[in-house]
């Protein structure tokens, strides 16, 4: 069974996502506050924390630092009312897998917890890659998508990614972006115009996501 702990300091926001997750099948722990929440992630060691990012007492950026420190392999959801791309990028830089902006769908959140699992397992079995930061850039199936589409068409604007990816949240795509740059996978020139590093080829190459 999925372990799954919810940190969060609203309590109604906080009981419907424990509600949800238990009706998914899911095992599930909750915590008023980053300090409890790690307490409770020290003891169980949970394969998914969706942590706030800001609570009383430590942030969830916090959280997220000390649960990459306890277990590498557990992936972190955070949630932000204050969604901007830089912390959003800042937290992938962290370690966490995707991050969820307020207010959102309940069928969302499990929707994208769903995928986060299936990319867990996705990298368990993947081939030898250039480096770990790589293959999690690269396991969410948009960026995988851009990737792809970059190696097809060699160079693209943003505005002509958009247009193949049909993406009509141009802050979305600029988000994902941003983290394939991050990881060293995506290159621009001075026109702006999109690229694969030679670091995305041989990732996408060794991954045989051709």
């Amino acid at each position: 069974m999925i372990k799954l702990l919810i940190i969060e300091d609203d309590s109604v926001l906080r009981g419907g996502l424990e509600e949800i997750f238990i009706e998914e099948g899911y095992e599930v722990d909750t915590a008023d506050n980053g300090i409890t929440g790690l307490k409770l992630f020290k003891n169980k060691k949970h394969d998914l924390v969706l942590t706030d990012l800001v609570m009383p007492s430590i942030s969830g950026m916090e959280v997220l630092k000390e649960v990459s420190k306890i277990n590498p392999k557990t992936h972190v959801v955070v949630i932000t009312a204050f969604a901007t791309i830089e912390n959003a990028v800042e937290a992938i830089k962290l370690g966490a897998a995707d991050y969820i902006s307020k207010p959102f769908k309940i069928d969302e959140v499990q929707t994208k917890i769903k995928k986060i699992l299936e990319e867990a397992k996705f990298e368990k079995t993947a081939a030898p890659a250039p480096d770990s930061d790589s293959i999690k850039a690269l396991a969410n199936a948009i960026r995988e998508d851009v990737v792809r589409l970059l190696y097809k068409y060699e160079k693209l604007k943003f505005t002509e990614i958009q247009h193949h990816l049909k993406i009509k949240d141009a802050t979305k795509l600029s988000f994902h972006l941003r983290v394939l740059k991050s990881a060293g996978i995506l290159d621009q020139d001075g026109n702006k115009v999109y690229m694969l590093a030679p670091k995305g080829k041989k990732l996408l190459e060794a991954l045989g996501n051709l």
